[in-house]
């Protein structure tokens, strides 16, 4: 066996074990609800599951980044951006659109709401 050929085998299961690394799971069936100051936010994680609480009036739209940051994952963005809900009113948000690429600042689209109606039983 050459040098190269026994170099191979220990070079593909680094490279295994390195993707292996980047992965993550994020649970999407259940809210968080955190208090920045005197705003609580509940971050919904998507429209579908905010829906089932009931129906919703959506207030405004909130674009976010984990832009100077020392963790540029979505979920600094939202942390960092989440509050800006209690400014149009809302105590909710639902993400819209979500990037992390691990390379550059993640990025995050809320649309902050209110529950207008409960749900029909």
């Amino acid at each position: 066996m050459s040098y190269a050929g026994s170099m191979k085998k220990p070079l593909l299961s680094l490279l295994a074990l390195s993707l292996a690394a980047c992965s993550s799971v994020e649970m999407i069936n259940a809210p968080t609800t955190s208090s920045d100051g005197g705003c609580t936010v509940t971050v919904w994680p998507t429209r579908a599951q905010a829906i089932k609480r009931g129906e919703i009036e959506e207030l405004c739209i909130i674009n976010g980044s984990s832009a100077f940051s020392f963790t540029h994952t979505v979920a600094t963005a939202i942390a960092k951006h989440k509050s800006k809900a209690c400014d149009c009113g809302a105590s909710n948000v639902y993400i819209e659109s979500r990037r992390e690429t691990g390379l550059e600042v993640a990025t995050v689209t809320m649309v902050a709401f209110r529950f207008v109606k409960p749900p029909l039983k």
